[in-house]
């Protein structure tokens, strides 16, 4: 499912978003997964999640998270 329904919106479910944000993997979208990686909502636990390409692409910013 990629979203859920809250009080009658439509939300992007996390996973969701983070399948976008390395799809398109621009400057702003590499420091938003950075910023998610920070905080503990995502991790290396989340490769298994997407095609090898864009988890190549997450690997690669788990492994430099400073940028």
């Amino acid at each position: 499912m990629e979203f859920i329904n809250a009080d009658g919106h439509r939300i992007l479910t996390l996973e969701a978003l983070v399948r976008i944000e390395l799809t398109a993997f621009r400057d702003k979208d590499r420091v938003r997964l950075r910023d998610l990686l920070d905080v503990g909502l995502i991790s290396c636990t989340w490769l298994r999640r997407f095609p090898v390409a864009l988890a190549e692409r997450l690997q690669a910013l788990i492994d430099t998270p400073e940028g």
